[in-house]
């Protein structure tokens, strides 16, 4: 971010481009040309505790400097895009100055890879991978606070103690290692012992197994920009079970089952439901894959460059 922002505006004007797209919301310092930012979030500026957490990001100041950066890109982008019609809300409420016509919401797409995988063998060699027999939920995602892990955790613990239901384990994908030790504390506070596995990083690869595999997604972020785990798992036919806050009713519509992410004894209670109804995880599957062919990368591709087209109009080249 430090070298885009400061030292990449001397490449940019070298070559006399008619238009800069900066894919994210720090863009360089002195481009001389008119310029598209996309804006994947507003969390940097409107939930910055996310990334106080983890002693790289105070000893490397970003904090502080995204606090600096990304205010002067937005308002130095000729035109705006962002990745949701929330985060659009999200921009526009947080800079009053910048014009509503100035920003234009292109929801993202789901690569082709993400699909239902159906082959046994497949399935079978994911499973021994990652050392997964029986019914699982699946929760995908990082550590920071808004992605909610504790709320994953607290609602688990309740659908185990207060529903009875025991025969089906937690997997967590995606977790950093610094965090193992935190999340060790609240499971065994929650009693949860090895009823929750942590498989670290999926490859994309696998990716598409994983979800096809889980029994249920759950992805009960407090704030996304998009969401693109509840698309991919959508995709590959996994029933989803997310927020209804922020971009993520934009990404499952009615597809997907949406709670209040602070009410863990509701999430509880629609785990318990989806898991032990097969008609209702067949139907949320059928109807997932099908709301997921409505994102396509190309038709993002296209609106974007309606923009880029709109952004270079009336403007000189760089140099």
């Amino acid at each position: 971010s430090y070298k885009t922002f400061y030292a990449f505006s001397g490449l940019v004007n070298k070559y006399g481009f008619d238009v800069f797209l900066s894919t994210f919301q720090v863009a360089p310092l002195a481009v001389t040309c008119p310029m598209t930012v996309v804006v994947h979030d507003m969390m940097d500026l409107m939930y910055p505790d996310a990334f106080t957490h983890h002693p790289f990001f105070i000893r490397m100041g970003l904090k502080s400097f995204f606090k600096f950066a990304i205010p002067r890109s937005i308002r130095k982008g000729d035109m705006l895009i962002t990745v949701s019609e929330s985060t659009r809300k999200d921009l526009l409420g947080y800079f009053k100055d910048v014009p509503p016509d100035k920003v234009v919401s292109i929801l993202e797409g789901v690569e082709p890879c993400f699909a239902p995988v159906k082959q046994k063998v497949a399935l079978d060699a994911v499973r021994k991978k990652y050392g997964i027999s029986g019914r699982f939920i699946l929760y995908l995602g990082s550590i920071k606070p808004y992605k909610n892990l504790n709320g994953v955790l607290e609602a688990f613990g309740r659908l185990r103690n207060r529903h009875g239901i025991k025969d089906v384990e937690l997997v967590i994908a995606g977790l950093k290692h610094f965090a193992v030790d935190d999340f060790q504390k609240k499971a065994d506070s929650l009693g949860l012992g090895s009823s929750v596995r942590r498989v670290g990083f999926v490859s994309e690869e696998d990716l598409p197994a994983f979800y096809s595999l889980a029994d249920v997604f759950l992805f009960p972020s407090i704030w996304e920009g998009f969401g693109l785990p509840a698309l991919e798992a959508m995709a590959c036919g996994a029933p989803v079970i997310t927020s209804n806050t922020s971009s993520l009713p934009e990404v499952v519509g009615d597809a997907g089952i949406k709670v209040n992410p602070l009410d863990y004894d509701e999430i509880a209670l629609r785990l318990k439901e989806v898991l032990m109804d097969v008609a209702l995880r067949e139907r949320m599957r059928s109807s997932g894959i099908t709301r997921a062919k409505e994102f396509s990368w190309e038709k993002a591709a296209g609106r974007t460059l309606e923009v880029l087209t709109r952004t270079s109009a009336g403007f000189r080249k760089c140099g």
